[in-house]
């Protein structure tokens, strides 16, 4: 039970500290330990359920370019001097993005030639793998890739800007969707970072309460959304049949986090129609409920909506 828990100074003080759990304090205004305790739990259901969709924005932007660019350039096509940039002058120096391009490439590289020795024990040449490399580069890569230094005539963009984003486009200017789409990707990275690094993933500034937080986190899932569905509507589709979004956003409400405190009501059930009562009860609701079932020998449940 979570009154037997040392919360303090083992879980609060020592293993999580004072300093990481204080926003909790302020924001959601637990009453004890073990509803502070649970907020903080909440967090990291939060972050798992959202992490599906954050992977399949990721992966979707990343392969949609790829399949664009190669389509194009080739295989490697950001090796040498294939990808031409907008100010570029012989001698001159390289933007910022563009450098930024070439640099985790080449850092996707190392990464995936020492995964190889390592996996496999070879000591010799490796020559690195298209696909072996595009799977090791980091997010930041394809929001560098959507910048303005490469659109104009005869560069990447506009050419296969439709290629790439096969939704519905909010704009008919394309150097204004490409910023538009970086723009999304910029949000959805800063987001996948603080959801990697373990932080709070509904903090930022102006939330000052568990309503603020909550909102805060459905916004987040729409500009998720948002870029999967520009990618390619379909994609969206996945995770929608699949439950993932409505897995993530009732993750993101004031009952899930009332559960987590073991303040949500648990439910006795004695009979089927109990039973029956539950489940029509949580699939209308669309909510997680916990339940004590006494039909047999007596366990406990949660009872989840798909």
């Amino acid at each position: 039970m979570p009154k037997t828990l040392r919360y303090r100074p083992t879980l609060i003080d020592d293993l999580i500290t004072n300093e990481r759990i204080n926003s909790y304090q302020t924001v959601f205004r637990p009453t004890n330990d073990i509803e502070l305790m649970g907020a903080y739990l909440w967090n990291a259901h939060v972050c798992g359920a959202i992490y599906p969709l954050v992977g399949a924005a990721e992966v979707t932007l990343r392969n949609a370019i790829d399949r664009a660019l190669r389509a194009h350039l080739g295989n490697f096509w950001w090796s040498g001097n294939k990808l031409h940039f907008r100010s570029f002058v012989r001698g001159g120096p390289v933007p910022g993005p563009v450098q930024a391009v070439r640099d985790n490439f080449a850092k996707a590289s190392r990464k995936f030639i020492a995964e190889q020795r390592n996996r496999y024990g070879i000591t010799g040449h490796i020559a690195p793998s298209h696909h072996g490399v595009v799977a090791k580069t980091e997010f930041s890569t394809w929001e560098f890739i959507l910048d303005q230094e490469f659109m104009g005539n005869h560069l990447i963009w506009p050419s296969r800007l439709g290629t790439v984003f096969a939704g519905t486009w909010p704009t008919t200017h394309a150097a204004t969707m490409l910023t538009h789409a970086r723009d999304l990707v910029s949000t959805v990275r800063d987001f996948r970072n603080r959801l990697f690094h373990h932080e709070p993933a509904w903090k930022r500034f102006g939330v000052h309460t568990e309503a603020d937080a909550l909102q805060h986190l459905q916004e987040k899932i729409d500009k998720i959304e948002s870029l999967i569905v520009l990618t390619h509507p379909e994609k969206l589709r996945l995770l929608e049949r699949n439950g993932l979004l409505r897995i993530a956003r009732r993750a993101c409400t004031s009952h899930e986090i009332r559960r987590f405190q073991h303040l949500a009501q648990t439910h006795k059930v004695g009979s089927m129609r109990k039973l029956q009562e539950l489940i029509d009860r949580c699939g209308t609701g669309d909510a997680v409920l916990a339940a004590k079932v006494y039909l047999g020998q007596q366990q406990r449940f949660l009872v989840t909506p798909t």
